[in-house]
């Protein structure tokens, strides 16, 4: 089985990404995909952001992917307002991804399995 790390972005408009943050062998390198689901669009749009890069570790995957989130959601008026890891943190810790967060400027409490 490949190591995979799931994170969920949700907004405040029922707009939701959930990122992929993969090794195939537990270490470097790290790749990430991003699946959207924006149901504000009409139709509502689905799609797989590949980002074609090379991360020298899971935090630069991340940081990456959250600082596309960001800018998708802000272009779109749409405001991050939870981030959850739904099967546990596999390659990156809850501390290190909440640095992140805050180092992007958003005031939201990073989760682990909900709680």
């Amino acid at each position: 089985m490949i190591p995979i790390q799931e994170v969920d972005f949700h907004t405040d408009k029922k707009v939701f990404y959930k990122l992929h943050i993969i090794s195939s062998t537990g270490t470097t390198p790290f790749f990430a995909e991003v699946f959207v689901y924006d149901s504000e669009l009409d139709p509502p749009f689905t799609s797989t952001v590949n980002f074609h890069q090379n991360f020298q570790n899971s935090k630069a995957a991340f940081t990456h992917v959250l600082n596309w989130v960001k800018s998708y959601s802000q272009r779109h008026g749409y405001t991050v307002n939870l981030i959850n890891n739904p099967c546990n943190c596999e390659f990156l810790s809850k501390a290190d991804q909440q640095q992140s967060v805050q180092s992007a400027g958003l005031k939201i409490q990073v989760k682990v399995n909900g709680t």
